[in-house]
């Protein structure tokens, strides 16, 4: 497994196919959605507006195609970023090539999963993309934008975060109610270290052209070197790790933070160019649950929209501050993605 540490705006899309793609998407093919640790829906606006995204994955009923079977033909290739984690590996050759990289922001089990190559190619503007780690979890459906590099490579960006397996209904339905009832105390499930290793394919297949399964190998290995990774970021943050480890509580928005960033902040000459963005973003918490920095984790450009998502997010956002296993105020982190949509 190659490693290397490159700058967090590094591309993997272009060591693995050999070209520079263009700034407004170049980003992309790596970007990682990890929402607010807690959360379990997506919530998008789309309509001339930005929206900070939770995720929910849910289980769908797809009749079964014949699909392109790809095999590896690159090694895994392991990215360090001064905010991000990547690791992409490509499958098939020539016209059938694919190249699909997993990132993370943050530890976690939520991932951003990404496909370069031909056979990602949509007609849709957006929408949502089938995809399944198999053989044992569940199909998923999931938000995409499509996009391309300067070569016109079509590529496949998953929109929110995912898991390897979906959460089921109940336990959506329990974060829900917690939320609502403004308790900071639910705990998500994990995927397990024998769920990542069970898995050996993935497969994606409705709306891209041609449903394809790329024979992974079981995802132990490659899972378990980005989990090292992102271990590492909140250390090279100043992030107390061991405090953080027991935490009693994290930092809590004091309000809901999908109205953090509003319509009116949409910077308008982006609106005239018809541009729509991706902006992952991580805030510093102080022990007095107020931000003291915005930093640009990943963003697919133009920086007008880096700028608008941290002038909104500092002017409006508001914590709990986060309580060490002693009850404690600690300095800590927020981290969540904001999204553009014309």
């Amino acid at each position: 497994m190659a490693q290397q540490r490159v700058p967090a705006h590094a591309a993997v899309l272009s060591l693995l196919f050999g070209d520079s793609p263009r700034n407004d998407v170049a980003a992309l093919a790596i970007f990682a959605h990890v929402a607010n640790k807690m959360a379990m829906r997506q919530d998008t606006v789309t309509i001339v507006t930005a929206a900070l995204l939770g995720f929910c994955l849910s289980t769908v009923d797809v009749a079964a195609k014949e699909s392109l079977r790809l095999a590896p033909s690159s090694p895994w290739n392991l990215h360090y970023g001064d905010d991000s984690c990547s690791i992409g590996r490509s499958f098939g050759e020539g016209d059938d090539k694919v190249v699909m990289v997993f990132s993370r922001y943050e530890p976690g089990d939520m991932l951003q999963l990404n496909f370069t190559g031909k056979p990602t190619y949509t007609v849709r503007d957006e929408g949502s993309v089938t995809l399944r780690f198999g053989p044992h979890e569940a199909e998923q459906k999931v938000s995409f934008f499509p996009a391309s590099s300067a070569t016109k490579i079509p590529a496949l960006i998953i929109r929110g975060g995912l898991r390897i397996a979906p959460r089921d209904e109940s336990e959506i339905a329990a974060f829900e109610a917690a939320e609502k009832a403004g308790q900071s105390s639910f705990r998500a499930s994990t995927i397990t270290r024998e769920q990542e290793a069970a898995v050996t394919f993935v497969e994606v297949s409705k709306p891209v052209r041609r449903p394809f399964v790329l024979d992974t190998g079981s995802l132990a290995s490659p899972l378990a070197a980005l989990r090292k990774c992102t271990d590492e970021l909140l250390d090279h943050w100043g992030i107390d790790v061991a405090k953080h480890a027991n935490l009693m509580r994290p930092a809590v928005p004091k309000s809901d933070y999908r109205r953090w960033v509003q319509p009116r902040d949409y910077p308008p000459e982006m609106i005239m160019n018809g541009k729509r963005a991706i902006v992952h973003f991580r805030l510093n918490i102080g022990v007095d649950g107020k931000p003291t920095a915005c930093h640009i984790q990943q963003s697919t450009r133009p920086k007008a929209f880096d700028d608008a998502v941290c002038r909104a997010i500092m002017r409006n956002a508001e914590f709990e501050p986060a309580l060490d296993a002693d009850g404690a105020p600690l300095a800590s982190y927020w981290r969540n993605t904001a999204v553009f949509i014309l």
